[in-house]
């Protein structure tokens, strides 16, 4: 039993060695930085996402309404008109 024992501890401080010099490198490289860039981007994306389609359910409804229909029904007629 004992020397399962003492695998295991060996294994565990080489594991937890080898994450403490992973986490390390990422701070020195500035990884914690970048994950919140990313969510700042993210969020700006997300606006623009937004205004985008409030921009399009705007020109939806003007190309839907019966003025607009008629409009180019009349264009129509006048360019037919012309030939």
């Amino acid at each position: 039993m004992e020397p399962v024992l003492i695998v295991g501890i060996i294994f565990g401080f080489v594991s937890f060695s080898a994450f403490l010099r992973f986490r390390t490198k990422q701070l020195e490289h500035g990884a914690d930085t970048m994950g919140s860039q990313l969510h700042k981007e993210n969020e700006q994306l997300r606006q623009k996402t937004e205004s985008l389609e409030q921009r399009v359910r705007v020109l939806e409804s003007i190309v839907t309404t019966k003025e607009y229909a008629l409009g180019q029904e009349i264009d129509a007629l006048a360019e037919s008109d012309q030939t």
